[in-house]
């Protein structure tokens, strides 16, 4: 497992609600290292990751300068990136995709760590996660159809499905650009050309928070704001001038 392990990459700001759960969810993948990468928290985020047994490291605020400054401390042949507000999947979920892995909390972590593994094969350059939020409202389950169908058909997750990829590949496309926001896209689209990235269904669970804007269906009208956005960033149009929708 040593030429391939994997170092977890958390970009934090004033996250001290989640960023526990969050590092714990990490450490149930064995993971090589769990690196937080915080932008200048005036919370006790640092404190509380650094207490859950994190690397902590200081940077400038920003996801995609916190995920390179993160990647350039890491040991592991797996980048893996993960947001503050995203934990990783539940032991509880049953092992479907290799029952000869065995079921419960150890057959999933072998589960896990399995599908990431082979999702670095020559066959594929890494792979994201299954995406699930942490309500359940009609809405937000709506939001989560269309993000899982749009990253399985167009091979297009976002940030908080946990993208991970070969460290070599990373370095290859010169990390996340340090866009204000849609470094995730741009990742994704620049390292597609050389190779594909694999769906693991297994549900990593993210916060709904910004998708809920205190109106009926606010998750549907925000992330049909977000689909528009990103479609004018792949036709060319550049996250400066986008990010004013974006607020």
């Amino acid at each position: 497992m040593e030429n391939k392990s994997i170092s977890v990459i958390i970009p934090s700001f004033n996250e001290e609600r989640r960023i526990r759960a969050c590092i714990e969810s990490a450490q149930r993948i064995n993971p090589l290292e769990v690196i937080v990468v915080d932008g200048g928290s005036t919370d006790r985020a640092c404190e509380i990751a650094q207490e859950a047994g994190a690397i902590v490291i200081r940077s400038s605020k920003g996801r995609g300068i916190q995920m390179n400054k993160g990647a350039s401390f890491a040991k592991g042949k797996v980048l893996l990136f993960l947001h503050a507000d995203t934990i990783m999947p539940e032991t509880e979920i049953s092992s479907l995709c290799h029952p000869e892995l065995g079921s419960g909390s150890q057959g999933m972590l072998k589960q896990v760590q399995h599908d990431i593994m082979e999702s670095v094969t020559d066959e594929y350059i890494g792979g994201f996660f299954r995406l699930k939020f942490d309500d359940n409202s009609l809405s937000t389950r709506l939001v989560e159809i269309f993000a899982n169908l749009r990253a399985r058909l167009f091979s297009l997750p976002y940030g908080d499905q946990a993208i991970f990829t070969k460290r070599d590949i990373f370095k290859k496309i010169g990390g996340f650009r340090e866009y204000p926001f849609l470094e995730d896209i741009d990742f994704v689209m620049r390292a597609r050309k050389f190779g594909r990235f694999k769906y693991i269904p297994l549900h990593v669970i993210a916060s709904s928070r910004r998708l809920k804007k205190g109106y009926p269906l606010s998750p549907v009208f925000v992330s049909l704001r977000n689909a528009i956005i990103a479609l004018l960033f792949v036709v060319g149009i550049s996250p400066l001038r986008l990010e004013r929708l974006y607020r």
